[in-house]
Order: structure tokens, then C-alpha cells, then sequence
């Protein structure tokens, strides 16, 4: 079969649903990924054109880095026989090539038992691993093995297709994206401004432009929020797909920022000159404020502040000096639009040339004025997480951490539930803080310009440092506070634990004295006859199995608290009341129980013996008339032995009358029995 590239997962879906192979995530002690193949029990040539397709797909959508680090391949052939194993371990090398750094064949341990091997031959690079299933963590640690292969790693394969299926859907999409742009602005580089602008065709463009951006910005966030849905895992594969994703993203912008640029370049040649001789004055008045009051008025602000009041004042003297420009911009804006509104070929070169110098010393200014604007805000920004931080740590410290140190255990699940989102906010706080003040350390080191392009002399250094201070003190007071965090949270688990636990077990109490009263109210009563009694005994049973588990179950709910409050050392005096409780209504219970199951055996006793007596009688009688009957017609002989067979059944009729005397007796005694009760109250 020949390599066929740039597979899809729509391509293969029954082959990946298969699962025949697949990419767990996970990695070995090196780092290299896995690809895992479920060897099956025959190889056919259907079954060789899945694999080879599932070998290409999943080394495309490893980067070129990844793949020349090398590839893992865990074979797992417990259930396969060895040439069909040996035919997938060929295959898939041959296909992956030196990519494969490592092969491990997971073998059944029977296949140890038929190894011949020398215990001294030692392995060879490139030569495949025979390990069993329980000594595969030698190579790959049980957190990077799914569970098929008894590791520990959640790994679901239908959730991983349907990711492919939408990253690939995404790629798709965002290349199309490109080739549009790509297309859009080699066209519009070569259009011709005026005439372009007097045709009909502008607006076709316009359309294609807008359309284009605004797909642009659309798969753009499209792109982010894939990105920050996959920022969580740690999948080697998925790693290189964000990576990819970015380079695509980047592409994009770079796209976009060209359709832009091009769009502003042909707006600039569509315009024409006016009125000269104004232009030129107030060209030449615009450039020389600019290179005049404004940049020394800039030249004199080069502080960023210390902390909140500081970067606040800082901010407000920019805005002042942004005010004295607004006019400054308003008049340059304004010559702006009269020269790109004349005619090209009415534009003096001089005059083009001037307007070019003042368009690019005040977006020069500008930038940098806004870039200062920028770095105000962002100081601004970043000290008022820093205070807003340590504010609320220190207050989060005092009510929840260090407060009231006496256990309430019904309120300690809400408490751990608030200890918990508080820290979930401070850490999206701190990660904040952290991300705006390494962006004012980028922005502090970038070299600063002035309306020439001449680099200016300010030097950040001691801001910088500042910066980098209150990060890493930050950093210690994040860790310190999240120790501590973590050690109030356990304590508040182990108490929520003691609660729950002691308030299950008195429950336990509460149903073994209501099973209690129910034995008194429900199941007092004897039957008549064997069945009945048998039934109300097996019923009994069921009802103590009840109870004894109900029992068992509180013992362990209250031996468990026990164990918690010993180790958060609390009181155990209201547990061991609480135990106790738990065994008096247990003895309670089970001496009234016992009794009446005595009783229910005692009775089924009598009521099978007086029964069993009563039917020897009947049978003694009906056959002492029937001798009797017969003896009249016979001859002597004939009667003689009638009479023996009588005087013997007379001798078995005093034997059970004997035994039917002593049933009478007990059945007195368990009639005097029953009428006593088998609960007194106190």
C-alpha cells in the first residue's frame, strides 16, 4: 500500500473507532510519547490497511521535533498469537521508521514459560522489549498507561476522535482562511488606486475585505478558545497540535495586518492634493511642534511609579499632556485628509515629501505617546493587583485561616466550600498579577523612540528591578499562603469528615431503635402451624440481617470519626457516647430479637411434633380395627398372630403416649411462656 499523506481523522473514522491503535497521552521515563497497537487475533489484509493507516495518521499529527526525539510503540499482544504479532511489530516500524526509538511487546506470561533465550543475552537498540503486563511500569510509569494497559491515566478514545475531528475541522478552515487572504492581498497590491477607486470593483473588494476580516476575526477566536480549551493537557500530541494551531493563528494576523496595511496603502494613493501653499504651512507648523514642545514635553516624563497613588498621579499628568496634543492631532489629521483628498497627479513631490515627514513624526509621537499611555496603564494596573493581592490574602488569612480556631462541625463544609473559592480567586489574582508584571517588564525593556526614530536615552532599570521584587515577593507570599491554605483545608475535611460520619452513625442509632420498634409492633406474633411459623421465622431473619448490618454501619461510621478526631485531636467524649448509644440499641435489639426467635423455633417444634403424634395415633387405631376385623373370619392360627401383631402395637401406642405426655407439657410450658411479654419498659 502506498503512503498516503496528509491523512483526516474523516478519513480513517472506522479504522480510529476500531481502536485497533491509538494514542493514549501518555509518555515513558524519557518523555517520548506512546502509540499503543491491540494486536489482533488474525491479520488480514483488512486489518493490515487499518493499521497502515492508523500508523501514518498518528505520526502526522506529531511535529517534526517530537518525532525526531522518537516515538514509543507498546504492543499489546496478550491475546495473539506470535506470528500475527510479529507481523504488526514489522509493519509498524517499517512504517514509522526511525522514528521508533523504543518497541515494547506486552506478552501473556505463559510466553515466559516458552522462551528459550539466554537470561545473559542482552538487549540490543532497535531489537523489541518483551515485558508482561505488571512489568510494563519499568519503562512507562503507571500515570502515563490508560487503564486497558493497568495504568491509572484517564484516556477516553471516542472524546479524543471527536477532538481530532474538530482541530482538523478548525485547520481546515483557518488554511482556506489563508489561501483567501494570501490571494486577497497579492491583489490588492497590484491595483491601480485611481482608476480602481473610479470602477465598480472597489466595493466588490471592500466586500471581499470586510468579509475576509471579520471570518478572520472569527476564526481567530475561534483558534484562542480552541487553544484555552486544550491549555489543560499535558498529551504530547495535543501539545504539538497547539503549536500548530499558534503558527496558524500567527499566519493569520500576519494575513490580516497585510489586507490592512495593503487597504491603507491604497487609500493613501487615492488621495490628492488641494490647496498647496495652507498645506505646506501647516505641514511645516504641525512638524516643528512636534519636534519642538511636544518631545521635550515628553522627554520630561519618564517615570512609571512606585505603587497605586504614585502610577494614579503618573497617569493623570499623561492625560494632560495627551489634552495639549488633541489640538496639535486635530490640525494634523485635518492636513491629512485635504492632501490624500488632491488629485496624484496634481500632488507636488515636495509637498508629497513634507506630508510624508509629518505623517511619520506624529505616528512616530504618537506611538509614542500612546506606548507611554500603555506602560502607565499597565503600572497602574499591575500595582493595584499587587495591593488588591496582598489585601485579600491578608483578610482571606485572618477570617479563614487564622480566625476562630474552635471546631463547629456543622459548618465546616461551608467554610472549606468558601476557603476554596477564595483561593480559586486569589489564584486567578495572582496568575493576573503575575502576567501584567512581566508584561510592564517587556514593554520597560523595549528601546524608546523619538519623533525621528532616534532611539532615547531612558533607562528603566531600577523600575524593572522594582518589578521583578514585588513579583518574587509575590511568588514567597503566594507560597507561604497556600501552605497554609492547604493545611486549614485538611483540617476542615477531616472535621467536615467527623460530622458527616457522627451524624450518619446517630442515624444508624435512630433506625436500629425504630427497627426496634417495629419488632415490637409488627413481629410479636406466633402462628398456628408449621408453614406459617417457618415464614414468620424466615421474615425474622431478614429483619435481624437488617438490623445487624445497620449496626455494623454505624460502628463503622463512629470508629472512623474516632479515628479523625484522634488525629485532629478532639475530644472523643461525645463519639464514645455516641458509641454507645450505637451498643445499647443494639443489645436492645438483638435480646428482644433472640427471644422471639426462640420462641418461633420452640413452637414450630411442638407444633411439628403434636402433629407428627396425632397422625401415629390415627394410624395406630386404624390399624388395630383393621386386625380386629379381619380376625373374625380366620382360623386360630390366623388369630393368634392378630393378637401378637395388637399386644405390639399396644406396645408402641405407650411409647408415643409417653412422648405425646411430655409435648402436652411442653406445650404448657410455652403457653405460660408466650403470655409473658418479651420488652418490659423501664
Amino acid at each position: 500500500m502506498p503512503i498516503i499523506k496528509n491523512l483526516k481523522a474523516t478519513d480513517i473514522l472506522e479504522d480510529l473507532e476500531s481502536k485497533l491503535a491509538y494514542v493514549p497521552g501518555g509518555r515513558d521515563h524519557d518523555g517520548r510519547p506512546l502509540i499503543v497497537i491491540s494486536v489482533p487475533p488474525e491479520f488480514d489484509s483488512t486489518t493490515k490497511s487499518k493499521l497502515e493507516s492508523l500508523i501514518i495518521y498518528f505520526t502526522s499529527i506529531f511535529s517534526e521535533e517530537t518525532k525526531e526525539n522518537g516515538l514509543v510503540l507498546v504492543v499489546d499482544a496478550r491475546r495473539s498469537a506470535w506470528r500475527v504479532t510479529r507481523s504488526c511489530i514489522r509493519l509498524s516500524t517499517n512504517l514509522i521508521g526511525s522514528k521508533v526509538i523504543c518497541v515494547i511487546v506486552i506478552r501473556p506470561d505463559g510466553f515466559w514459560d516458552k522462551r528459550v533465550d539466554s537470561c545473559t543475552k542482552s538487549h540490543k537498540d532497535g531489537e523489541p522489549i518483551y515485558v508482561t503486563l505488571t512489568r510494563l511500569h519499568v519503562y512507562v510509569d503507571f500515570s502515563q498507561l490508560p487503564y486497558e494497559l493497568a495504568g491509572n491515566k484517564a484516556y477516553n478514545h471516542v472524546e479524543w476522535i471527536k477532538k481530532r475531528m474538530k482541530i482538523e475541522d478548525y485547520s481546515r478552515d483557518a488554511l482556506e482562511l489563508v489561501s483567501k487572504m494570501t490571494n486577497l492581498h497579492q491583489r490588492l497590491n497590484t491595483l491601480d488606486g485611481i482608476r480602481m477607486m473610479q470602477s465598480n470593483d472597489v466595493e466588490s473588494y471592500w466586500e471581499m475585505g470586510t468579509e475576509l476580516l471579520s471570518t478572520a476575526r472569527h476564526i481567530l477566536q475561534s483558534g484562542r478558545n480552541l487553544v484555552s480549551s486544550m491549555s489543560r493537557e499535558s498529551s504530547k500530541d495535543i501539545l504539538d497540535t497547539i503549536q500548530g494551531i499558534h503558527k496558524l493563528l500567527d499566519s493569520i494576523e500576519l494575513k490580516q495586518m497585510d489586507i490592512e496595511n495593503s487597504w491603507a496603502e491604497m487609500e493613501r494613493n487615492l488621495d490628492t492634493a488641494r490647496v498647496i501653499q495652507d498645506l505646506e504651512r501647516g505641514v511645516s507648523s504641525v512638524t516643528d511642534w512636534i519636534l519642538g514642545p511636544a518631545d521635550t514635553m515628553l522627554n520630561s516624563c519618564c517615570q512609571v511609579g512606585f505603587d497605586v497613588s504614585s502610577s494614579e498621579e503618573l497617569r493623570r499628568q499623561h492625560e494632560k499632556i495627551e489634552l495639549q496634543c488633541r489640538e496639535t492631532y486635530g490640525r494634523y489629521a485635518e492636513l491629512l485628509h485635504k492632501i490624500d483628498s488632491l488629485p496624484k497627479n496634481r500632488l507636488p513631490e515636495d509637498l508629497k515629501s513634507q506630508r510624508d515627514f509629518m505623517d511619520f513624526v506624529c505616528r512616530s509621537f504618537a506611538s509614542r505617546l500612546e506606548r507611554r499611555r500603555n506602560v502607565l496603564i499597565t503600572s497602574q494596573r499591575f500595582f493595584r493587583l499587587v495591593s488588591e493581592y496582598f489585601d485579600r490574602t491578608s483578610e482571606v488569612f485572618e477570617q479563614l485561616v487564622m480566625g476562630n480556631r474552635n471546631y463547629n462541625f456543622s459548618q465546616a463544609s461551608i467554610k472549606l466550600l468558601t476557603l476554596e473559592r477564595s483561593q480559586t480567586i486569589l489564584d486567578s489574582l495572582e496568575r493576573e498579577l503575575v502576567k501584567e508584571g512581566e508584561k510592564l517588564s517587556d514593554i520597560l525593556s523595549m528601546p524608546v523612540k523619538d519623533a525621528l526614530g532616534r532611539e532615547v536615552c531612558v533607562n528603566y532599570n531600577e523600575d524593572i528591578i522594582n518589578v521583578k521584587d514585588i513579583l518574587d515577593a509575590t511568588n514567597a507570599r503566594k507560597n507561604i499562603f497556600n501552605d497554609s491554605m492547604e493545611l486549614q483545608k485538611l483540617s476542615l475535611k477531616q472535621i467536615a469528615l467527623i460530622y458527616m460520619y457522627e451524624s450518619d452513625a446517630e442515624q444508624a442509632v435512630k433506625w436500629l431503635n425504630d427497627l426496634f420498634n417495629v419488632l415490637l409492633q409488627n413481629h410479636m406474633e406466633i402462628g398456628c402451624n408449621v408453614k406459617e411459623i417457618q415464614s414468620q421465622k424466615e421474615e425474622h431473619q431478614s429483619f435481624q440481617e437488617t438490623a445487624k448490618g445497620t449496626y455494623e454501619y454505624g460502628g463503622q461510621l463512629a470508629n472512623g470519626a474516632r479515628v479523625l478526631r484522634l488525629s485532629c485531636r478532639i475530644s472523643l467524649e461525645s463519639n464514645a457516647n455516641l458509641f454507645s448509644k450505637l451498643r445499647q440499641a443494639w443489645r436492645q435489639f438483638r435480646s428482644v430479637s433472640q427471644e422471639q426467635l426462640t420462641r418461633l423455633r420452640v413452637c414450630a417444634v411442638f407444633h411439628r411434633n403434636v402433629e407428627d403424634h396425632c397422625t401415629e395415633l390415627q394410624n395406630l387405631a386404624e390399624t388395630v380395627t383393621a386386625l380386629y376385623h379381619s380376625a373374625q373370619d380366620e382360623d386360630v392360627a390366623a388369630k393368634a398372630r392378630v393378637k401378637e401383631s395388637i399386644r405390639d402395637i399396644l406396645d408402641n401406642r405407650e411409647k408415643l403416649l409417653l412422648e405425646v405426655g411430655r409435648m402436652v407439657r411442653l406445650g404448657r410450658l410455652l403457653k405460660t411462656r408466650l403470655k409473658e411479654p418479651l420488652y418490659r419498659r423501664l
